[in-house]
């Protein structure tokens, strides 16, 4: 238990923020389907210990976003705290898939930052359409304890019936998506193949390395998003994938050298470049650190 804890209104809509007291604002922004193929999502719930006939499974995705709308840097925690949920009346725990924006775990996130990540849940088809997620944050050095209940229900979704209908499949059936949310869920696809790739890179490294993550030359056949093996490339590349000035490049150039040429982390990168907020933000959406 931290040595403060601060607590929510239960039961919060999908769409509704709260800003806790430190400065930190958090909202679950809507529901919908995982974009990744189905076989994956059963490995994954399978891996996760779901038991039974994995065929009657939904899946769904719960989209958070936290933002600093405080003064001061915030160091938080998110490790394993939002694969809670619960579907159905009585309410019943789902699996967690472990398929989340890595962005949003051991984050420093400065005055004015927001991160968006997203979070894939299994839950057995009859247990029906109302969802709620247990939130717990936990805010480094004071050990504060944040916690929220969110409630909401799968758009298009019976509530007499078990079905769950995702929101990705009720805009098909009923409405024409604009040209605009079709560029959104273009950008937001290869946001999660990044993701994806990052989650590779640090539980298996050798797997990344023979899928050619991070490397834009090799074709191996996976779809990482355009992520770049930070350890791979020299400043000119640097500045061109990351969008960084030619001073911050050269500044990580040089840093890499002082450790040996190889970094460890996307942390030291940005300790030993003395890196802005703002270049720290654009490497960790498509930086990965390999150790080669």
């Amino acid at each position: 238990m931290g040595k403060h804890d601060e607590t929510a209104p239960e039961l919060l809509n999908i769409g509704d923020a709260y800003t806790f007291d430190c400065g930190l604002k958090l909202s679950f922004t809507g529901f919908q389907g995982p974009d990744l193929d189905e076989e994956t999502l059963k490995e994954r719930a399978r891996d996760n210990g779901q038991r039974g006939s994995i065929g009657s499974l939904n899946f769904f995705q719960v989209d958070a976003v936290v933002e600093n709308v405080g003064s001061k840097r915030l160091k938080f925690d998110l490790h394993y705290q939002y694969h809670h949920a619960r579907v159905g009346d009585p309410a019943r725990k789902t699996t967690g898939l472990d398929l989340h924006d890595g962005a949003l775990f051991d984050v420093v996130l400065h005055p004015g930052r927001r991160l968006a990540g997203y979070f894939v849940f299994a839950s057995k088809k009859e247990w029906g359409d109302r969802v709620e997620v247990d939130s717990k944050i936990y805010l480094d050095p004071s050990l504060t304890t944040l916690s929220s209940v969110w409630v909401g229900r799968l758009p298009g979704a019976p509530r007499s019936d078990a079905a769950l209908v995702t929101t990705t499949h009720a805009l098909t059936a009923s409405q024409p998506v604009s040209a605009s949310a079709a560029t959104v869920t273009a950008v937001q696809a290869e946001m999660r193949k990044r993701d994806e790739g990052k989650r590779i890179a640090l539980e298996n490294p050798r797997l990344a390395l023979e899928l050619g993550i991070g490397d834009p030359d090799r074709h191996a056949g996976f779809d990482d998003g355009g992520l770049i093996d930070i350890n791979g490339v020299e400043a000119e590349a640097l500045s061109r994938a990351f969008r960084l000035s030619s001073d911050a490049a050269s500044r990580i150039v040089g840093a890499r050298a002082r450790v040996s040429g190889v970094f460890t982390s996307v942390e030291e990168i940005v300790l030993y470049a003395e890196l802005s907020p703002r270049e720290e933000q654009l490497l960790r959406e498509r930086a990965v650190v390999l150790p080669w």
